[in-house]
């Protein structure tokens, strides 16, 4: 396999699955932030105006009626709108690229038997697989990337972990 080391299509299929896993760990760390916030928005809120009505209810305060109402009505518009909504479309980008990635993986350990003219057909559609996954993305803050690379950096994306 040495060989298909140094073919340019196999070099191309390296950086196609680095930049794979780097965009799905991304995508992946934004699910789970934007999970998280979304929880956030319809759980405070709506424990507020639990709280708030309680204290209306039996110690008869007119602010806590205000409160609870203010308060549900946040947690009620967060819920209609559908505040977990980015967060599966985040999912669902992550898993698009880690299906990428196996699939690229997969290409590169049969490289060794195939021409490179083969090799350049099979570059090619998954490139395009590639440019399908990023044209129905949303875009998500660096930060995650950040967050992503240190992972990455960790070893989460590895196959052996050393305990």
């Amino acid at each position: 396999m040495a060989a298909s080391n140094s073919s340019p299509a196999v070099e191309m299929l390296e950086r196609l699955s680095t930049d794979a896993t780097y965009s799905a760990q991304t995508y992946f760390e934004a699910a789970k932030s934007a999970d998280f916030w979304s929880r956030t928005i319809v759980f405070f809120p709506a424990l507020v105006a639990a709280m708030a009505g309680a204290l209306s209810a039996v110690y008869s305060v007119k602010l806590g009626g205000s409160i609870s109402a203010i308060s549900g009505a946040v947690a009620a518009t967060a819920s209609f709108i559908g505040s977990g909504k980015q967060a599966g479309a985040y999912r669902e980008s992550a898993r698009r690229y880690t299906n990428l990635r196996h699939a690229v993986r997969l290409e590169i350990s049969l490289a060794g038997s195939r021409s490179e003219s083969d090799l350049e057909t099979v570059l090619r559609d998954l490139s395009q697989q590639r440019a399908a996954i990023i044209s129905s993305d949303e875009p998500v803050p660096n930060r995650f990337f950040e967050r992503a690379s240190k992972r990455i950096d960790s070893g989460v994306t590895s196959y052996t972990q050393d305990a």
